[in-house]
């Protein structure tokens, strides 16, 4: 096992505690955003520890289930006449790649609901060189608050499992 693989896997696990301290504090009626909080969580996960940790490697959804660590069922958007490329993500590495690649490229939005509070986050790709509209897109996955929280969760016990810490 190499050092880095130790940090990352420090820095993954303690930036899941600092997201879980987030969300207590919101129950305990504290002025908090634990959606900003969520986002940044994932933001340094997912870009970082995707370089470190993923980069290159193809993990399947099998591995997860002999890891006994339960899927989360992030479904990709479907081609239709505003967006005719899209693709879909077949492997748990390949939503990680692509979840990197939008928030990387600041291809995203916040989705609000009715009270115009944030409840989740549209992602998208384009592929290199082309315009960021619509048109463009070759995946795009709607996430709520809580399956965003969940992939955070799911990413951090899957390198733990992976390095054998747990």
């Amino acid at each position: 096992m190499l050092p880095e693989d130790k940090q990352a896997l420090t820095i993954a696990k303690r930036t899941l505690k600092n997201l879980n301290f987030v969300y207590e504090s919101k129950q305990k009626g504290n002025d908090v955003e634990e959606f900003t909080q969520l986002l940044n969580s994932m933001l340094g996960m997912i870009i970082s520890l995707r370089e470190e940790y993923f980069k290159g490697r193809v993990v399947a959804w099998e591995v997860l289930e002999q890891y006994k660590l339960k899927k989360i069922d992030i479904k990709a958007k479907m081609p239709d006449t505003a967006s005719p490329n899209l693709t879909t993500h077949t492997t748990f590495s390949q939503l990680i790649a692509n979840i990197r690649h939008g928030f990387s490229h600041n291809c995203f939005l916040l989705v609000g609901n009715k009270d115009n509070v944030i409840s989740g986050i549209t992602i998208w790709n384009i592929p290199f060189g082309k315009e960021n509209a619509t048109r463009n897109r070759c995946w795009e996955v709607t996430m709520t608050e809580e399956e965003l929280k969940g992939l955070a969760t799911l990413f951090v016990s899957f390198i733990s499992k992976d390095l054998g810490e747990i």
